[in-house]
């Protein structure tokens, strides 16, 4: 057997994680994408796993070493040790000490990443020690975080972690389809409104804010500004409307740029953590009727670092009273 790297002991795709993947797709029937899904991994990931099971059994689902048999091209240690001098002593970005020690920039980047000193900050005393910086706006509505998270949908009586490979329920997967969960997350007290739909269609997604908008509204939060991704439901006229005529400012995140959204992304990661995956549902019905109570749970009971351990609502009345954070 091929020898397993170390990993960290909560991976979710340890071999064994591995196993459980590859046999939603072959024992199951799950196509790639649902299964990517549910283990939040890419397309080919699922699809990479899966060969090699089929090629080589649980002898495949270990990891292999990357490292070539050998480097002739590898850069010299002196030559290293150099590019490493001119980082700490003349602070010059890896195109010029690129040219200064006739290496490429992009090779100079790798011996600088792996020294530590990727960023020009590393070797930099007085910049290093500075704290990193979470923007948090100054009050609740100012900005409203809103996505949709796509899962798919569990077939009724549940699958093989209920029943045991061999003997669950012989409805295709692939006919469960999917659910669109939309989300509207305040940036100040992470305070949350969500509901599930069946599609991320613009009309869904402006009726569902309607209901959103009206929530903060009867809990005291002013909405000034909105930031969504690009999605197409709010690049559409009708979602650029509504805010505007409720005098609210729609934003939209720079492409290939999630972590602009990244609280909301935050919130959906719990929600998979702590809701979808938390249990072996037998029914989608039951894990939709589910949803509203981990929704209070999430806003009423469970404390966030980020808020120094406190509540999204109990963050909210500390903000009414003036005692802020």
């Amino acid at each position: 057997m091929p020898h397993a790297r170390s990993q960290h002991p909560n991976a979710s795709l340890t071999p064994r994680g591995r196993r459980k993947m590859v046999a939603c797709v072959l024992d199951q029937g799950w196509t790639i994408e649902q299964t990517a899904e549910r283990f939040q991994v890419d397309a080919k990931t699922v699809r990479k796993w899966r060969d090699r099971f089929v090629a080589e059994g649980d002898a495949g689902l270990f990891d292999r070493s990357s490292r070539p048999h050998s480097s002739p091209n590898a850069t010299p240690e002196s030559c290293r040790r150099r590019i490493v001098e001119l980082r700490l002593q003349r602070r010059w970005g890896a195109a010029h000490i690129g040219h200064e020690v006739g290496r490429a920039g992009s090779t100079v980047q790798k011996v600088l990443i792996a020294a530590g000193l990727g960023r020009l900050s590393s070797g930099d005393r007085a910049t290093n020690t500075e704290p990193v910086v979470r923007y948090q706006r100054d009050r609740p509505g100012e900005l409203v975080h809103v996505d949709v998270k796509k899962i798919a949908g569990i077939p009724d009586g549940g699958g093989w972690k209920i029943h045991g490979r061999g003997n669950a329920p012989t409805t295709p997967r692939s006919s469960t389809g999917y659910r669109f969960i939309h989300s509207a997350l305040d940036d100040r007290t992470r305070l949350v409104y969500s509901e599930i739909h069946a599609n991320e269609q613009a009309v869904t997604a402006v009726e569902f804010w309607h209901r959103a908008h009206a929530w903060f509204t009867a809990h005291g939060i002013t909405i000034e500004r909105v930031l969504t991704d690009n999605g197409s439901c709010y690049r559409s006229a009708l979602w650029r409307d509504t805010l505007l005529n409720a005098g609210i400012t729609p934003k939209r995140t720079r492409p290939f740029r999630p972590h602009t959204n990244g609280k909301i992304e935050r919130y959906h990661r719990i929600l998979l953590e702590e809701w979808a995956y938390i249990r072996d549902w037998t029914t989608d019905t039951q894990r939709t009727a589910a949803y509203d109570d981990f929704v209070h749970f999430y806003n009423h009971h469970r404390a966030h670092g980020a808020l120094g351990w406190s509540t999204p609502m109990a963050t909210l009345q500390d903000n009414a009273t003036g005692h802020h954070i």
